[in-house]
């Protein structure tokens, strides 16, 4: 079914592409030339110090990517959990999972593996939206509580005039078998709109550099259809309906997935210019589901014992906020919003397993939270601004099945959890620099995969201190930025069969004390009009304060240099990017996404870019990711230890060539 999917999915795309590209020849730039922005990019820079924003429908220097956390990846400060082809895990400061908010369209989507086969990002194909949104830290409450920060994949709404179609499609091909293919296309005027996008991506088991074949076979395809009315300037109301499914091979575990189903629901109203100090009210609520199957026989040789299973989960969740504007210079977004998530399952083995279809699930658990908020913008003079906010959160989780967590069934867990922070930013008048220091606090209540391993865990609490600089000057850009954390009650996740005898420890998560502190930044130097270098550096560390170790799972010094040409139709460039040895362990340790097991050496990768405008805005670029065919593995990754993790790391691609087509018109 999915391949049939696939290859209808496949030719509407196709169509789409071709149209579009017929469409945007010789569309003129709007000034009456040619110049258009660099064609290729090498990585997104930070517009702020704590933040990050960036289109991922403009060409990259690198393969494109095919799921959200391979996109965050790029980010300086940004990692991503392998665990085959698809569906990383994206890890933010060392921190991911439910330390990290990420919000499709303003909705949670929560998976349903309770291995993490499918973060919320696994349901992300990048080209698909409009904007990506990274606030680095405990520096915003308007979108839930977040010890490292918040990431919005994001579409705009359209601001038609006349009766118009837009759209965005394209294709990319590479090594391995990959291909994808997009298409995202607006009809409507100026009374509203209808927006259809389509995605498909496939790839084979890819080689590593080493030529060792990873079990690393995915395809999947999604289709949203968005209705929008828009009957003045201020008003919006839009609904979405968003479906997707694929399969994907997993190298880190035992078992692949075979089915991710995803169904989606959203109505969104907004009113802007209310009232003189109403600037905009806005309602959002969402459902989405999604019914996920694993097992170990369809995607690798079936084993003597066929095991299935197949766990799904409901998430729905409201948000209403206005947008106040209480006297000059002020900005108040205030709001309550909620959210509510069931988890159910099943497991077939044996025999059985080979002709099972659909049968009932039982519940798992239950999850709910309310959150009231208040976030305040305040300029002080030309050049000064306090940014400040408070978040309050009531949470509840029901044990719905006997064991879960060691919980008895009907066993609650309640939480009332505080949340703020305090940002100064200064604009200098002699220089084009920007200065920010901030303190926030964020807490969180343990959630799905943490409390199944222990139900009663206590909430996490971190306080952070971020400080950073900015500058935008003619010829030179750049920022960085720094801090320092501390985490009580870090719930960490522990394999039981690894730990040493005298930490007596006989769970698999805990409750211990942790410090985190790091630095990043990036730059970019114009040499002429048509060259530039681009830098970046990241670095994590971590400390489990209560035994005296290594936190798990922080990612080691990392840093890239680019050497880019953009002219006004040809663009190129190479990259290199170097990460360090990673010898600060804490082997059996980890997190819901994975655990360390052993130091990690360095290592170095080159890449190449080309690209050319074709006609109008139809661009080609092509590539080679790691050039010299060099065989290495990201030191964050690896499943959980009760999905039967490999003993081998998951190396990375070897040598991939890659060819992107796209066109806007």
């Amino acid at each position: 079914m999915i391949q049939i999917r696939c290859l209808q999915a496949y030719a509407v795309a196709l169509g789409l592409v071709v149209a579009g590209a017929a469409a945007g020849q010789g569309a003129p730039a709007q000034d009456g030339g040619q110049r258009l922005d660099p064609l290729v990019i090498t990585a997104p820079m930070m517009d702020t110090p704590y933040g990050v924003e960036t289109d991922p429908k403009r060409p990259r220097s690198g393969l494109p990517a095919n799921d959200g956390g391979a996109y965050l990846a790029s980010i300086p400060g940004m990692s991503n959990s392998r665990k085959g082809g698809t569906s990383g895990d994206p890890v933010l400061r060392g921190l991911g999972g439910s330390r990290l908010n990420v919000l499709l369209d303003d909705t949670e989507i929560l998976g349903g593996c309770g291995g993490r086969m499918d973060p919320p990002t696994a349901y992300v194909f990048p080209q698909a939206y409009d904007r990506i949104e990274i606030t680095k830290g405990p520096q915003s409450v308007r979108h839930g509580a977040s010890q490292a920060g918040v990431v919005r994949f994001e579409r705009d709404r359209p601001r038609l005039e006349e009766p118009t179609v837009e759209g965005f499609a394209g294709m990319t091909a590479g090594s391995y078998g990959r291909l994808d293919l997009v298409s995202d296309v607006t009809a409507g005027d100026s009374s509203g709109y209808a927006r259809l996008t389509g995605t498909v991506s496939t790839q084979e088991d890819y080689d590593d550099g080493g030529g060792n074949s990873v079990h690393s076979a995915y395809e999947r395809w999604s289709a949203t259809g968005i209705a929008g009315w828009t009957p003045d300037d201020n008003t919006h109301v839009a609904f979405t309906w968003d479906r997707s499914d694929g399969e994907a091979a997993y190298d880190d575990r035992g078992m692949d997935g075979t089915r991710f189903d995803r169904t989606g629901y959203r109505l969104q109203a907004s009113r802007e210019d209310v009232t003189d100090w109403l600037a905009e009210i806005e309602l959002v609520t969402y459902y989405n589901k999604v019914d996920h199957v694993m097992d170990n026989f369809r995607l690798r040789s079936p084993p003597d014992m066929p095991m299935i299973d197949f766990p799904e989960r409901r998430t729905v969740g409201s948000r209403l906020s206005a947008s106040v504007l209480p006297w000059e210079g002020g900005w108040l977004d205030v709001g309550v919003d909620y959210s509510e998530n069931e988890h159910a399952g099943g497991r077939v083995m044996g025999s059985d397993a080979l002709s099972w279809r659909d049968e009932p699930r039982e519940d798992t658990a239950r999850f709910e939270d309310i959150g009231l908020f208040g976030e305040l913008d305040q300029e002080i003079g030309a050049r000064d601004r306090v940014v400040m906010g408070l978040r309050v959160d009531r949470s509840e989780a029901k044990a719905e099945r006997e064991g879960y967590g060691g919980a008895a069934a009907g066993e609650r867990a309640r939480d009332t959890l505080a949340s703020g922070f305090l940002r100064h930013e200064h604009s200098f008048a002699r220089f084009p620099l920007t200065a920010f220091s901030g303190i926030g606090h964020a807490e969180r209540a343990a959630d799905f995969w943490e409390r199944r391993r222990v139900f009663n865990l206590a909430p996490e609490a971190s306080t952070q201190l971020d400080v950073g600089l900015a500058w935008r000057g003619d010829r030179a850009s750049a920022s960085v930025s720094a801090f320092h954390a501390r985490i009580d009650d870090y719930i960490l996740i522990v394999d039981g069969s690894t730990v040493s005898e005298d930490r007596d420890l006989d769970a698999e998560a805990r409750n211990i004390d942790a410090e985190t502190s790091g630095i990043e930044g990036d730059i970019e130097f114009a040499l002429t009009r048509q060259f530039s270098l681009r830098g970046t550096l990241a670095y994590t560390h971590g400390r489990n304060t209560t035994d005296g170790t290594a936190l798990a799972q922080m990612p080691p010094l990392e840093g890239t240099i680019g050497l880019d040409y953009s002219g006004e139709r040809y663009s190129g460039g190479v990259q290199v990017r170097g990460v360090a040895r990673q010898s600060r362990i804490d082997a059996g340790s980890g997190t819901i996404y994975s655990l360390d097991t052993e130091e990690t050496p360095g290592f170095a990768t080159v890449g190449m870019h080309l690209g050319t405008r074709l006609t109008g805005d139809t661009r080609l670029a092509a590539g080679i990711d790691n050039l010299f065919d060099r065989e290495y593995a990201e030191h964050i990754q690896r499943g959980s230890a009760d999905l039967g993790a490999s003993d081998a790391r998951i190396n990375e691609p070897g040598r991939r060539l890659w060819l992107n087509l796209t066109t806007r018109f």
